[in-house]
């Protein structure tokens, strides 16, 4: 049973904290509580600390978390004030060696001196299953960071008047960034900083991996310019494997800007760049800095680089002779053209923000090109974000276009500020396949989790075998059903396609990077049951471990020789080691039905094939829920391809188990 408390000053919260044990809420009334400092506090179970009043939360000036867990902070402010002495480096709010930590709908409030940001917002070190969402960050030098640490999810927040870095990471393993807005930042005039938006870093050589940052709106809006997305070569060797990233996304993000890197990468393997839009800003708000680009460098493997919309794409042919690469439909649209391909529903000189939309039959438009986000345009950008937004008077900044305040933006107007010309066809500018060779990939690091270039077998991690032990009528799947005929190009990726067939419409997937992408489905992120149910038929009896249905971190699917291998996330075992099930038929180019069942209260799992139960467990502490959402996937792009017909997909969250005649003997793979 959760207990609610009250607390009035620093001294009732400490107390409350060294009495709670796990479900408290504790409330704060209005004001400064100081220092926060919690050491080797390992909750049991979530502790929520929390602004009695969300119009007049309560405060701290410095927070340290030390080997502790299972707390959240929600509406709460953490307010930084400049010190005689305080540094660039100043760092007030630290999270090190801790997990399971969440701050929500919370304000980093930061310092200006000379005019610009200064400190360090949040730190987080050698910690894991760390959220921050919802939040604001503003005036500071860096504002929110982490470094060796997994499982981190940097969502829905606000980051603006920053005089150096957005986010940054380094030596950082299953990370999401999304629905962000970063904008408006403000160097310091005669300062070395390298500002970027977001930055992955390797200061220490040491790459990351599984990196996911989508759905972003990174703009200079009134700001100084900046790099976009960075992910630099800084003190890495080539021929170390443990130097290289591993595994990472960047799609559907907008990124308006004046820096040469718009986005660059640097030594990654599995790396996908996918429907974003870089918009050059005008060189008269600007100074003419540069146009930003897409930048893959450091002889990067397995990349793709479709559909996005940017001014360029720098030399991808060169590094593809050394790596298999495929660079196609991306609409290369050039500033002086922008009339011809853009509604200009906001833009930073008038507005203080900007929102290009794409004009019906451009170019972009008929490669269905660049961020959906832009379909939505005109929008407040404050309310999309769902974060608070701070008026900050005077931050400074060295670029011509830093008027020196920031306001709240209004709501954009209805209409674009420019009349359209008739659309030219820029489509000789988009850029063709290029599928260059394979050659062998570094290693990835010990203990990562990245997908191998050549899909390998992995029967030899089985323990057992399994036959039936019973079968059933299937049960009805009615909550999600999958409408192959209705796939539309934007979910259907590289060249997966529905081809009509006699029996139906199934979608082709041809074994090298086609995906069906179907995205976060939020009715079922918090059930405790989930079911899905797929129909596939591989296209040839290789054996070749296909990854078929993917929700990464919590469900999913992966054909391994002539059975298959089951992923649910539990408290007993590796996710991507999943448990393997063997000699099923399944490579036998014939369409078959899989069905994967899962109770996380009850701690079962079951899964059927052609309605014959295969695997039944009981045994597995199952925690499928909550955590990161990374979307559903029918295929994967970064190895262990699929190909086939999918002629089926449904999902449901009422679980009907078999009653089974026997019990399997599968142990963990």
């Amino acid at each position: 049973m959760s207990t609610t408390i009250t607390v009035t000053s620093a001294a009732e919260l400490n107390q409350a904290l060294s009495q709670a044990t796990g479900g408290e809420t504790i409330l704060l009334a209005a004001g400064d509580y100081g220092k926060l400092s919690l050491k080797g506090t390992q909750f049991a179970s979530e502790v929520t600390i929390k602004s009695a009043d969300p119009n007049n939360q309560a405060s701290f000036s410095e927070m340290y978390l030390t080997n502790t867990s299972n707390i959240t902070f929600d509406e709460v402010v953490f307010d930084y004030t400049y010190s005689s002495g305080d540094t660039a480096t100043t760092n007030k709010f630290l999270i090190t060696g801790s997990n399971n930590i969440t701050i929500d709908n919370s304000v980093f409030d930061g310092d200006l001196s000379s005019g610009t940001g200064l400190g360090k917002g949040l730190v987080i070190r050698s910690s894991d299953n760390i959220d921050v969402i919802n939040t604001e960050f503003h005036s500071w030098w860096k504002a929110l960071g982490a470094a060796k640490s997994s499982d981190i999810n940097f969502s829905g927040n606000n980051i603006h008047t920053i005089r150096s870095d957005g986010i940054s990471l380094g030596e950082v393993q299953n990370v999401l960034i999304e629905n962000n807005y970063i904008h408006d930042f403000g160097g310091a005039a005669g300062s070395k900083d390298h500002r970027d938006m977001i930055q992955v870093q390797r200061s220490n050589g040491t790459g990351s991996s599984d990196i996911i940052i989508r759905n972003n709106v990174l703009d200079m809006g009134d700001g100084d310019y900046t790099q976009g997305i960075w992910f630099g070569g800084d003190k890495a060797t080539f021929k170390d494997p443990t130097n290289w990233h591993y595994n990472v996304v960047i799609e559907n993000n907008i990124i308006y800007n004046a820096h040469a890197n718009g986005l660059a990468v640097h030594m990654t393997q599995g790396l996908d760049i996918t429907n974003n839009t870089l918009i050059a800003v005008p060189s008269g708000q600007t100074g003419g800095v540069a146009i930003p680009k897409i930048l893959v460098t450091g002889g990067s493997k397995d990349v793709t680089i479709e559909q996005n919309i940017t001014p360029a794409i720098v030399s991808p042919t060169v590094l593809a002779s050394d790596a298999n690469w495929t660079v196609q439909d991306n609409a290369i649209i050039q500033p002086k053209n922008y009339d011809a391909h853009f509604i200009f529903h906001a833009t930073a000189a008038n507005d203080g923000h900007n929102q290009y939309g794409v004009i019906p039959g451009s170019t972009a438009d008929l490669l269905d090109a660049g961020s959906s986000l832009s379909d939505a345009f005109p929008f407040d950008y404050y309310s999309w974000v769902g974060s608070s937004n701070s008026t900050v008077v005077n931050p400074g900044g060295s670029g011509s276009g830093n008027t020196g305040t920031t306001t709240p933006v209004p709501t954009a107007p209805s209409g674009g500020t420019t009349t359209p010309t008739t659309p030219v066809d820029d489509t000789t500018g988009s850029t063709g396949t290029n599928t260059g060779t394979t050659t062998p990939a570094p290693t990835a690091p010990s203990g990562g989790t990245t997908t191998p270039t050549t899909p390998v077998d992995d029967t030899t991690g089985s323990t057992g075998t399994s036959g039936a032990t019973g079968s059933q009528s299937p049960m009805v799947f009615d909550d999600f059903v999958l409408d192959i005929a209705g796939l539309s190009g934007r979910a259907l990726k590289d060249d997966a396609h529905v081809v009509d067939t006699a029996t139906g419409p199934v979608v082709h997937l041809d074994g090298h990077k086609d995906q069906v992408k179907l995205g976060r489905m939020k009715q079922f992120e918090d059930s405790d049951q989930l079911a899905f149910t797929v129909e596939f038929a591989r296209d040839e009896a290789d054996g070749a471990a296909q990854r078929l249905i993917w929700n990464k971190g919590h469900v999913g699917l992966t054909l391994v020789d002539d059975g298959l291998k089951v992923h649910v996330k539990n408290n007993d075992g590796k996710f991507h080691e999943g448990f393997l099930v063997k000699d099923l038929g399944l490579n036998d180019t014939e369409a078959h039905e899989i069905t994967l069942m899962v109770d996380e209260v009850a701690d079962r799992l079951q899964v059927l094939v052609d309605d014959e139960v295969v695997l039944d467990r009981t045994d597995i502490d199952l925690d499928f829920t909550g955590g990161r959402e990374w979307g559903w996937d029918i295929g994967f792009s970064r190895g262990r391809y699929a190909d086939g017909d999918l002629s089926g997909f449904a999902i449901d969250d009422e679980v009907q188990f078999v009653d089974t005649l026997g019990s399997s003997v599968d142990l963990m793979g």
